[in-house]
């Protein structure tokens, strides 16, 4: 097997791509900046800190990587 080969396997076997790595980056710091947030007292004192914490935790980014430019 040829270094190209051998590249090419490595990239298509790698745990992720780079929009799997940015989705869970930004949904991250995301989360820690609604953490940080005036927001997040308001969250906590309607529905109690078990619940914000789960409220937070379904907070995911989705970035689409199939968008037409016009």
């Amino acid at each position: 097997m040829g270094k190209g080969k051998r590249l090419k396997k490595l990239r298509r076997t790698s745990e992720a791509s780079f929009s799997d790595k940015f989705q869970e980056t930004f949904t991250r710091d995301f989360q820690k900046e609604v953490k940080n947030s005036e927001l997040w007292d308001e969250i906590v004192a309607q529905y109690g800190e078990k619940r914000a914490l789960e409220i937070i935790r379904e907070c995911k980014a989705e970035v689409k990587t199939d968008m037409e430019i016009k």
